[in-house]
């Protein structure tokens, strides 16, 4: 006779093997002949076949209702197969986490623009205002190897737990990881 504890695997961390991987590599950016680089006030790598982790947060005084983020989940799973390869994502009352690769060659900071852009003006209009509602910037990160993707999608999985908006992270409604 099995128990609820038996076959409860919520707190199992997800693997690398456990998502498909097929668009993964490993990269270092820094030795890519390809690589671009900006910076305002933080640096920004990309290079070609990239898996970046990237957060971006609402401006200050900002917060996302449950049909707010609804929004953000749609745009991104809007883009997924189009323009991304997203592996993870997570919306937060005040961010977000994606990891994903660029599929159709566009910049991080296009691909970020689509979700971001699309995202804020679809939200001001349910909340009738105008104005930014994400910060301009994005943290990103290049994730270069396997054991590191499994950290940062664990990451993902467990910031709605560890936050407290969940006892499980399969219950959460804004989390999506590819199975």
């Amino acid at each position: 006779m099995s128990t609820e504890k038996d076959t409860d695997k919520s707190h199992e961390p997800v693997t690398a093997e456990q998502i498909e991987l097929d668009g993964f590599r490993d990269v270092d950016p820094w030795k890519s002949p390809e690589r671009t680089q900006s910076k305002r006030h933080l640096p920004h790598l990309q290079t070609p076949e990239s898996t970046y982790f990237v957060t971006f947060r609402c401006r200050k005084g900002l917060m996302l209702s449950d049909p707010a983020k609804e929004i953000v989940m749609s745009a991104i799973r809007h883009w997924n197969g189009l323009r991304l390869d997203v592996d993870a994502a997570v919306v937060m009352p005040d961010h977000v986490h994606l990891i994903f690769r660029i599929l159709d060659g566009s910049s991080l900071s296009v691909v970020l623009q689509s979700i971001k852009g699309y995202s804020a003006r679809s939200i001001n209009a349910l909340l009738g205002r105008n104005g930014p509602f994400w910060l301009g910037e994005s943290f990103d990160h290049v994730i270069r190897h396997e054991p590191e993707l499994e950290e940062k999608i664990e990451y993902i999985r467990e910031n709605p737990v560890t936050r407290g908006l969940a006892a499980n992270w399969r219950k959460y409604r804004w989390l999506w990881i590819k199975e």
